[in-house]
């Protein structure tokens, strides 16, 4: 297994968000980890990253428990990581091309072989002739896609997605769940995707992973998950309230 999650549990102030989460992922896998807001799906990520402690529990990645380690040990661990921030975490003072050669530029890897980089990530994710601009010159769809070229220009093992298709347009949707699938088939790279949005689960997983009451309910195929009968997963499917609904007349 690339990634291992071993009982993890996890509070914030008094909210108990993670309560026992166990999950494997193997390499090369393409999951979408699901459940309503504030279910926990980010901290999850954010402990996966190890920028959060969990409260108990192991994150195995490959040989290695990620917990224990300091900020030191984890260093070289992060660099095989991408992640892929909600908003995008573009650097609002730097232009397309520093914002994607940055991550390279902190590991002061040769500026020719950056530039030829930066390049070939930028045509392959349809950016070129945007270079110089800044991300406040560009739409919602193409700061994902630049943020996405930041993340994956390494080349990392495991590439993190926090809720991509937040505020796009159904079609920007498709472009950025069409582009997260076939970048993990080209360069391999393990992928987990936090989302709620069922079109992306369709359209990228091959398992999901459903997060409820602070534990994985439930892991299986998209087409058992989205045909469920069972009727927590219903629920959330289908967008179903066993509870009168705020705003109900």
């Amino acid at each position: 297994m690339l990634l291992r999650l071993v009982e993890l549990t996890k509070s914030l102030g008094t909210q108990h968000v993670l309560d026992g989460v166990s999950l494997e992922v193997p390499p090369k896998a393409r999951l979408c980890v699901v459940g309503r807001s504030g279910a926990g799906k980010s901290v999850l990520l954010r402990l996966i990253l190890g920028l959060i402690k969990p409260d108990s529990g192991e994150i195995w990645y490959g040989e290695t428990n990620l917990v224990p380690l300091g900020e030191r040990e984890l260093a070289p661990l992060r660099r095989e990581m991408g992640m892929v921030f909600q908003n995008g975490a573009l650097f609002d003072f730097m232009n397309v091309e520093d914002n994607v050669a940055f991550v390279l530029r902190e590991r002061r890897r040769p500026e020719s072989e950056i530039r030829q980089a930066v390049s070939r990530i930028l045509e392959r994710l349809f950016l070129q002739g945007h270079e110089k601009k800044m991300p406040a010159e560009l739409s919602g769809g193409m700061r994902k896609r630049v943020a996405l070229a930041r993340a994956i220009i390494s080349r990392p093992k495991l590439i993190l997605y926090d809720e991509p298709t937040a505020g796009l347009d159904p079609i920007g949707s498709t472009e950025i769940t069409d582009l997260i699938r076939c970048l993990n088939e080209e360069f391999g790279a393990t992928t987990i995707v936090v989302t709620h949005d069922m079109r992306s689960v369709e359209q990228i997983a091959q398992q999901v992973a459903f997060l409820h009451a602070g534990r994985i309910y439930k892991v299986c195929s998209p087409e058992e998950f989205l045909s469920s009968e069972e009727p927590v997963v219903k629920a959330f499917v289908h967008g179903l309230v066993e509870e009168p609904a705020l705003g109900t007349c």
